[in-house]
């Protein structure tokens, strides 16, 4: 992948700020000052959810009954509560650990639905932010289709990419740090997403290692089979998709 050099930024609205939350960033240098998302992980949320406006709404009765009954035991004031917290912290580590002279590269997407530059984020010669934060326990693997799946000459693919995170929050699990403290007990970043949006999912889950497909709303099936496999020393590929492709 083509690397590319750039300096830290910051916002428009505070110059000391440099990140927006625990996956975003500000750089400049070849590029205006610009808000980047990291590729390949998804940090807690810092913003809230409103349980009671969720409920009145009624977006709750619009899901499967099988998701609702998943999400309903997370759906309190206490698990609201550390989710935001998580995500301050997800933060303010972030912050601390840039440094101001960076290198970024794009997979095989460029933009996401914001239209932010989705990108591997780095200082020179170092892992990647996005892989130090799933380390740190502050980032949970999120791939989205076509990214980090690679095609061989024979018609295969491979999966190295997907792999070396995924190593990354087994070992991260087994030491219980940051978000996996409290995985039983609070939404994922991007279920808080779609009821703070009022969105049904629309992404399909995909089980590499079992060649198994999760409509939307099941992709709690192949999360549980993720987390499950832990304890077990077994090891689950998952790549979220966008559609299904023939």
């Amino acid at each position: 992948m083509k690397e590319i050099c750039v300096q830290l930024g910051c916002s428009s609205l505070d110059p000391e700020n440099h990140c927006f939350d625990g996956d975003s960033s500000y750089v400049t240098g070849s590029v205006e000052n610009a808000l980047v998302r990291l590729v390949g992980i998804d940090a807690p949320e810092i913003r809230g959810l409103n349980l009671y406006y969720l409920r009145k709404s009624g977006f709750l009765r619009r899901l499967d009954y099988n998701l609702r009954k998943y999400l309903e035991p997370k759906l309190t004031r206490e698990s609201i509560g550390i989710h935001k917290n998580l995500g301050f912290e997800a933060r303010d580590f972030f912050e601390s650990i840039l440094e101001e002279d960076l290198v970024l590269s794009f997979e095989r997407e460029v933009f996401d639905r914001y239209e932010r530059p989705i990108v591997y984020l780095s200082a020179k010669d170092q892992d990647t932010y996005n892989l130090r934060l799933v380390q740190a326990g502050y980032a949970i693997p999120y791939f989205i289709y076509p990214n980090a799946v690679s095609p061989t000459e024979e018609g295969e693919f491979t999966y190295d990419t997907l792999e070396k995170f995924r190593d990354a929050a087994v070992e991260t699990k087994r030491s219980n740090l940051g978000i996996w403290e409290y995985i039983d007990r609070i939404l994922l970043p991007m279920e808080l997403r779609f009821l703070t949006r009022r969105e049904l999912p629309v992404k399909y889950c995909a089980d590499l290692e079992r060649n198994l497909l999760y409509s939307p709303q099941y992709y709690f099936k192949v999360c549980n089979s993720f987390q499950d496999h832990f304890s077990k020393n077994e090891k689950v590929h998952v790549i979220i998709c966008d559609r299904v492709y023939p």
